[in-house]
C-alpha cells in the first residue's frame, strides 16, 4: 500500500457542483453530520466566519476557511442527505480556499509504470478515487500503453457522490469522471472526448438489479470498454447489497487471462434472497 501523496502535511479537496455549488472537505462531501452548506468564494458570511475563527486560538493557520476546522465525530453514510446537483469536478485547496496542483508520489508512478493491470476499486468516487487520479504525474501513466487492463469495479449502488437520485450516475458517467480526472492530472481541462476513455477504462465489472448502476453495455462496447456482469448477493428489501467475493475474483482473473479453466464460472450468475 502506498499513499498517493509523500507529504508531511495534510491537504484539503473541493468540487464543484452542477448547480454551480461548492463543497469544500472530504467529510463535507462524502458525508456531513449536519446539513450541507454550499461555499461560494466571494459569500460574506464566509468572510465574517473566517474572521471569528480566528480570534480563536487553535492549530489552523489564520484565514484559514472554518469549514476545515469543523469536527466532524458522529455520520451516518446510511441516511445521507443527497446533493442538490451532480459532481461536476474535484482539485486540491490549500488551508486558504485556492486551488492547488499536487504532485503524485513518486513510488506510485514508479509502480504504474512497471504495472500490467489497474483496478479502480469500490469505493466513494469523489472522495477516494478521484483524488488520486488528479495528482500530476498520474494521468500520463495511467495512458501508459504497457498497462493492459484498466478495470473500473463498479459500485454496487448510487451514493451521495455519484447522485442525486433524479440525476444518478450511469457506469458510462464513472468512466467519463475517471477518463477527465486523469486528463486534468495532466493539466488538460474542459469536456474529454469519449474516444479517450478507453485509454484509462478497459473493463467494467458490475451488478445488475435494483439500485445498481445503469450499465449500457453496447454503448461502452463502442467505445472499446468492455462490461462484464457478475454474481451479487441480494440483501432481502435492498436489493444487491454486496458482490459475491469468487465471483469478483474469477471476474478479475477472467479479465486478465489468469483464470483456472477447473474452476466453474459464477461471473454471470445472481443469487436470490437469502432463505
Amino acid at each position: 500500500m502506498l499513499p498517493a501523496i509523500n507529504t508531511n502535511f495534510t491537504h484539503h479537496i473541493s468540487v464543484s457542483l452542477a448547480n454551480g455549488g461548492i463543497i469544500t472537505g472530504q467529510n463535507s462531501i462524502s458525508h456531513p453530520s449536519i446539513s450541507t452548506a454550499l461555499v461560494f468564494g466571494s459569500a460574506p458570511s464566509e468572510i465574517d466566519e473566517t474572521e471569528q475563527h480566528d480570534r480563536i486560538e487553535d492549530a489552523n493557520l489564520p484565514g484559514s476557511l472554518p469549514s476545515l476546522r469543523k469536527q466532524y465525530i458522529t455520520f451516518s453514510k446510511a441516511d445521507e442527505e443527497e446533493l442538490p446537483a451532480r459532481i461536476e469536478r474535484l482539485w486540491y485547496i490549500n488551508p486558504y480556499g485556492q486551488e492547488i496542483r499536487l504532485s503524485a508520489n513518486p513510488m506510485v508512478l514508479n509502480s504504474l509504470k512497471e504495472a500490467q493491470a489497474v483496478v479502480y476499486s469500490i469505493g466513494s468516487l469523489y472522495t477516494s478515487i478521484i483524488p488520486s487520479l488528479v495528482l500530476k504525474g498520474v494521468g500520463e501513466a495511467l495512458t501508459n500503453p504497457s498497462i493492459r487492463y484498466k478495470i473500473l469495479i463498479l459500485n454496487s449502488t448510487i451514493d451521495r457522490e455519484t447522485g442525486p437520485s433524479s440525476d444518478p450516475y450511469s457506469a458510462l458517467d464513472f468512466v467519463a469522471a475517471i477518463a477527465k480526472a486523469g486528463e486534468e492530472s495532466k493539466g488538460v481541462f474542459g469536456a474529454v472526448d469519449r474516444a479517450k476513455f478507453k485509454m484509462y477504462v478497459t473493463h467494467v465489472i458490475h451488478l445488475q438489479g435494483p439500485g445498481t448502476p445503469a450499465v449500457d453495455r453496447e454503448e461502452l462496447r463502442g467505445l472499446g470498454i468492455e462490461a462484464i456482469r457478475v454474481y451479487g448477493r441480494r440483501n432481502e428489501g435492498e436489493g444487491f447489497g454486496r458482490y459475491d467475493e469468487r465471483g469478483l475474483i474469477q471476474a478479475l482473473e477472467v479479465t486478465m487471462g489468469k483464470r483456472d479453466p477447473r474452476m466453474p464460472s459464477r461471473r454471470n450468475t445472481l443469487e436470490g434472497p437469502a432463505r
